[in-house]
């Protein structure tokens, strides 16, 4: 017996015996057969990014890159992004507002296309307090600091009409920027009533807290802001001894579950992951050191799926791209002067971002080992309510091969595209993105046998495009 067939048989024991995979069997493979128990979020939001035009004018980003930018946007079919903004851009102080300078004009060349490909915006005011200062604003609390806000929202959602921005937060990791809870939370009261005063509330949500490493200060949030907040969103860059043993997920879904126990209208609100990263190998906050590795792509996706199985409504990647900060080295690409060059974990992000659409049903099914990862989305409706497809993502962290099968409720007849991510085998096109490994014809009406080579990611789609 050699050590595959060992592990088969030891993980079959295990589910065996704990009854942990499903409602019925075929022969000595058990079958996840999904239902309504295992929905954990409904009308997803999508695998998003942080996506930031801070350093484009910096680094030269001229509209022939934006192009090459955008094209990559549109095949990722991005669903979702959190935006820097900042209020000095467009505030001048005494001098009133000006609305045509190169860092609102970078902003809206990226707006626009936010606008263009539907995609939604959690638009982000990083502060006021340290190196974010406005002129002639003192602190958080300064009564002209939420009137500026409330008139750059004004101007963008009503006289550019950027009808993408869907929610606002207020500042980048508070616990961090201002670092004191009432100071930050009256700045919301005063934003949130400007919002209300000018009508801007109709138009968009205000999402929070933002935190990054303050549990306390989502609780807080969650008790004290509740009639304000229309989102729940935490930043987290976590060490892959989290995120291997599959611990990640607890981590998240405890965070929504504090906000369901404390806020009765929790289950009608968005409980979305605003950045997330790896913190192995960080040099916060410019860089992190495996962003070119195999590993990184693994990592990300294995954090994903996690996030995602916890009932997240959103993830966001940090970042998008190298142009976003300069100096920075985090996103999926270089900037301008290192080529725009992808790096491996694009081709998981993308996938998940591709594959698993906005107004997707999210499924966690039961899981057997600590070594593997599954999630599923179905959807979006089609015109006959019927999912138009529906997407299962695989993430093995472990040195053997790992099958299941799952029964989806569904019966119709498609084609099986599979994409796969290894360390030996990632196939891509001439402009860099993901090529499927296989494609294969499948009825949905039977069990649909799914496999994962070790230490990989398997992608595998019935959506259409």
């Amino acid at each position: 017996m050699n050590g595959k067939t060992r592990g088969r048989l030891a993980v079959m024991a295990a589910l065996l015996a704990a009854g942990a995979l499903g409602r019925s069997v075929a022969g000595a493979e058990e079958i996840v057969s999904l239902g309504k128990e295992h929905v954990v979020c409904e009308g997803f939001m999508g695998f998003g990014a942080e996506w930031d035009s801070a350093a484009y004018n910096a680094l030269g980003v001229t509209d022939e890159d934006f192009a090459v930018i955008a094209e990559r946007v549109r095949w990722m079919r991005l669903p979702v992004v959190r935006t820097m903004m900042l209020t000095r851009w467009c505030y001048r102080g005494e001098d009133g507002f000006d609305w045509d300078n190169p860092d609102m004009r970078a902003l809206y060349r990226q707006l626009d296309l936010c606008q263009q490909q539907g995609i939604t915006v959690l638009l982000t005011d990083w502060g006021c307090e340290s190196w974010t200062k406005v002129p002639g604003i003192e602190n958080m609390v300064d009564p002209k600091y939420a009137e500026a806000i409330g008139t750059y929202m004004d101007y963008l959602v009503n006289e550019r009409a950027y009808s993408c921005i869907k929610y606002f937060i207020l500042v980048n990791e508070p616990n961090y920027e201002v670092g004191d809870f009432d100071r930050w939370k009256q700045g919301v009261l005063n934003v949130a009533a400007v919002f209300k005063r000018r009508g801007l509330d109709r138009h968009f949500g205000f999402a929070g807290s933002d935190h990054s490493n303050a549990p306390a200060w989502h609780e807080d949030a969650v008790r004290q802001l509740r009639d304000t907040l229309g989102a729940y969103d935490v930043h987290s860059y976590a060490n892959d001894a989290q995120v291997r043993p599959g611990k990640l997920e607890a981590f998240f879904a405890n965070q929504w579950q504090f906000a369901r126990d404390n806020d009765p209208n929790a289950k009608r609100k968005p409980c979305i992951v605003g950045e997330a990263g790896m913190n192995d190998g960080a040099r916060h906050p410019g860089a992190n050191d495996n962003i070119d590795s195999f590993e990184y792509g693994l990592f990300m996706a294995d954090y994903a799926v996690q996030a995602a199985r916890a009932g997240s409504a959103a993830v966001c990647a940090w970042q998008l791209d190298d142009n976003g900060h300069e100096g920075f080295t985090w996103g999926m690409w270089k900037d301008k002067k290192n080529g725009l060059g992808l790096r491996p974990w694009f081709y998981v992000w993308s996938l998940l971002s591709r594959y698993f659409p906005r107004d997707a049903t999210i499924y966690r099914p039961p899981e057997s080992s600590p070594d593997w990862r599954i999630v599923i989305g179905a959807g979006p409706a089609g015109s006959d309510g019927k999912p138009e497809g529906w997407t299962f993502c695989l993430v093995n962290r472990g040195d053997a091969e790992v099958q299941t099968r799952v029964k989806v409720p569904d019966d119709a007849k498609r084609t099986l595209t599979r994409y796969v991510y290894s360390a030996d085998a990632r196939p891509t096109g001439d402009s860099g993105f993901p090529e499927p490994s296989e494609k294969t014809a499948v009825d949905l009406g039977g069990p649909l046998a799914l496999r994962c080579p070790p230490r990989s990611v398997v992608l595998a789609t019935t959506l259409p495009w």
